[in-house]
């Protein structure tokens, strides 16, 4: 089990962490973006939101909803079946990232930024700005 806290340490079944392996796929992340954008968000609001973009009908993106509850990401209160996030899209993000990296790179964030860098033509601002940005890491490197 991650031992990542949940967002304002609420309980879910599996004790208030959202556990290892159960990664979010990239149809749940469509709903957990809403949620976090619209929170306390009703089902059925989710619904009326994705359903033009996906063309997905009300009982998949019920049966999704449900999964990600499943997983610890989500918190459903009744009635109305209200939806609230259990994570921050921080914490996601930040546990997607490491994900990655680690199928990708082995862990390496060189070989990572290696590649993105001979991938892409930056231009002279966002260099400048990936400069800062690694001198504040050198500043709270160890």
């Amino acid at each position: 089990m991650i031992k990542l806290r949940c967002k304002n340490n609420h309980s879910t079944q599996n004790g208030g962490y959202f556990m290892r392996g159960k990664d979010l796929q990239p149809s749940e992340l469509k709903i957990m973006n809403i949620v976090w954008q619209e929170h306390p968000i009703p089902a059925k609001r989710i619904v009326q939101l994705l359903t033009p973009e996906t063309g997905w009908s009300k009982n998949t993106i019920y049966t999704l909803t449900t999964r990600i509850i499943a997983k610890g990401f989500i918190r459903r209160t009744d009635p109305g079946f209200v939806c609230e996030p259990l994570v921050t899209r921080e914490e996601v993000q930040r546990r997607e990232n490491q994900s990655l990296l680690n199928r990708l790179y082995g862990g390496s964030a060189v070989l990572l930024f290696a590649r993105m860098l001979g991938d892409s033509a930056l231009k002279k601002d966002e260099i400048a700005e990936l400069r800062n940005l690694l001198a504040e890491a050198e500043k709270n490197a160890e």
